[in-house]
């Protein structure tokens, strides 16, 4: 602030300013202390790989066992699935994790690892250790840590998977410890492809692993799913049970009623064949993929097999023989009839019958190749395989 005072100057009576040294007024402004810094997330991001998973969930959970196995911000943050029990049969708590993994170029659709950390030694041990276990709804629905055998101590039960370019195949691990070392006693199968439901039923021995799936694109050939049932037998989950879905395609239908034939259930096999034939409602998958018609053929064996379950009876078959003779729509089926009533005519045995129709269905020579033309009409894709051969046609059981 700058004052100003009038002073006098000689006689004339003029007054003239003087300035006078200025003062600065300082005032005092309130000061900011810089914001905390964050805590740091022990957790991180969402890990890519097995050695990231290890290290956040081991500085999450620190040394002490008496940690929380699974807290909150573990499941939230890293979508982590958690179990608890006593594998080691110490009656000590155990912990497993099924981790996520966020992978660029993940080997299957819902990559994971898994931990497991005895309750005794605090150790923590790895399993599909490249992600190969499935964190989907469906590996988090089996993910566990219970008895699955009736033995003392818990079984890790968790889903893996297995992809190639076309298709993903899932397998059940079920790790038991010994005492000494892991055992997998879970299905030692190749898997079951393009599943959709898995489950755990039971507990102890009488545990059951469901799996339904089975079913692939059309370019594989006619698939259907199937639930397939493993029980424990021997120490391990073996399969006991397999129920197919109720066919789609006319091929399948011929399939069913061609295992009642071979475990010769000949009556229940000759309805079989005959609800397949004319059914419009099952589709024709040559046709579908622009392979040609392939019920012709189709309803052609199943008349000529009506034919040959109807002798294994001890009934007379001439209407079935007369029937696929002249309602088969595929010539060497019809041909085939004829030669396996000359067979049976002539010695009165059914065996005899089927020797003549085998004969005919493997003619090669003067141009033709029987046994190559059965074995195109019977090509449904490399996921039927190995297809029928001329040798099947009349093959008794």
């Amino acid at each position: 602030m700058t004052l100003a005072l009038a002073s006098c100057s000689g006689g004339d009576g003029s007054a003239e300013a003087t300035p006078l040294p200025s003062s600065t007024l300082v005032v005092a402004t309130p000061t900011t202390s810089p914001p905390p810094s964050p805590t740091p997330d022990p957790l991180g991001p969402p890990p890519t790989n097995a050695i990231e998973a290890r290290a956040g969930l081991q500085a999450l959970l620190g040394a002490s066992r008496f940690a929380e196995p699974c807290p909150q911000h573990l499941t939230l943050s890293w979508g982590v699935i958690c179990a608890q029990g006593d594998a080691g049969g110490d009656g000590l708590p155990d912990a497993a994790w099924l981790i996520p993994l966020r992978q660029a170029a993940p080997q299957g659709p819902f990559p994971a690892v898994v931990f497991f950390r005895s309750g005794g030694s605090q150790e923590i041990e790895e399993f599909a250790t490249e992600g190969s276990a499935d964190a989907s709804i469906l590996g988090a629905a089996i993910f566990s840590l219970a008895d699955r055998d009736g033995e003392p101590g818990a079984e890790l039960a968790y889903l893996v998977n297995r992809c190639t370019a076309n298709t993903c195949t899932s397998l059940v691990r079920i790790q038991a410890w010994d005492g000494t070392a892991w055992r997998d006693i879970g299905p030692g199968d190749d898997g079951v492809p393009a599943i959709d439901r898995v489950a755990l039923e039971g507990e102890g021995a009488q545990s059951r692993i469901m799996i339904h799936g089975g079913k692939l694109d059309i370019a594989a050939g006619p698939t259907r799913a199937a639930t397939r049932t493993y029980e424990l037998l021997g120490g391990r989950y073996r399969l006991t049970k397999t129920e197919y879905d109720p066919p789609e395609y006319l091929f399948h239908a011929i399939v069913d009623a061609d295992a009642l034939f071979a475990a010769a259930n000949f009556e229940e096999a000759i309805a079989a064949y005959r609800a397949a034939i004319g059914a419009e409602d099952l589709r024709d998958w040559k046709k579908d993929t622009g392979r040609g018609e392939g019920r012709p053929a189709l309803e052609g064996y199943a008349l000529f097999r009506i034919a040959v379950a109807t002798a294994a009876l001890g009934q007379d078959p001439t209407e079935a023989i007369d029937a696929a003779i002249r309602e088969g729509k595929e010539i060497v089926f019809s041909i085939a009839a004829q030669e396996f009533r000359k067979g049976l005519q002539e010695h009165s045995s059914v065996i005899a019958g089927c020797a003549e129709a085998t004969k005919y269905l493997g003619t090669v020579g003067n141009g033709a190749d029987t046994p190559a033309y059965i074995a195109r009409l019977f090509d449904y894709g490399y996921a039927n395989q190995p297809s029928r051969t001329y040798q099947d046609i009349c093959r008794l059981p």
